[in-house]
């Protein structure tokens, strides 16, 4: 099985394996990030390693892990479940900045758009659907600043609605949303690099 790979100037983005899951279940056990995460228990090796294997089995979903390539530090997740290739769609989620230093960085804008553009080139996706708690605005925030709009018409994924007493609710990025917001998050990204650099001298 070929792995995921995705690189670019400040991260990369590997295809989840067993090295991560320290990582992973110290992240989602985190009061703070597990707020509003589909996750109603504790998160320890004997579960996430029977999850891995029932993902590696399943070919419609994908989860990267983004690393820091100056200090190859992992600090978030992102990815994907339900891709239709016939019907060229899929949930995007799993969205998760593990290392709070990370919110809000050139780094993770970065990563949004490495897996942006692999899921739309690479995978073949036109439309995107996500599923976010109504409360959670700051996800709310960082969907719509990447194009991602509340779906108008009918639930795409009904059994969405409500996930452990959360009501959520569904937006979706088609192809040309997406490609009317890369310039500026593209421009975005340089200037942020920019700045780190001048900080740096």
């Amino acid at each position: 099985m070929c792995r995921i790979h995705l690189s670019g100037c400040m991260v990369k983005l590997e295809e989840v394996s067993a090295i991560y899951f320290p990582y992973i279940i110290t992240w989602r056990n985190d009061p703070v990030n597990n707020r509003y995460l589909n996750q109603p228990f504790r998160l320890d090796m004997e579960k996430q390693s029977a999850w891995y294997e029932h993902y590696m089995a399943d070919d419609t979903q994908g989860l990267l892990v983004v690393i820091d390539k100056e200090n190859d530090t992992p600090f978030a997740t992102m990815g994907w479940t339900d891709y239709d290739a016939e019907r060229h769609r899929c949930i995007t989620g799993r969205l998760l900045v593990g290392d709070h230093r990370y919110r809000g960085s050139a780094h993770f804008a970065e990563a949004t758009l490495l897996f942006a553009d692999y899921v739309y080139d690479t995978l073949g996706v036109d439309v995107c659907y996500a599923h976010i708690v109504r409360e959670n605005t700051a996800s709310l925030r960082y969907h719509e600043k990447y194009g991602f709009h509340p779906n108008e018409g009918e639930m795409q994924f009904p059994e969405e609605r409500i996930v452990n007493g959360m009501e959520q609710v569904e937006y979706l990025r088609r192809r040309a949303d997406w490609c009317s917001v890369r310039e500026t998050a593209v421009n975005r990204i340089d200037a942020a690099r920019r700045n780190r650099r001048e900080r740096q001298g």
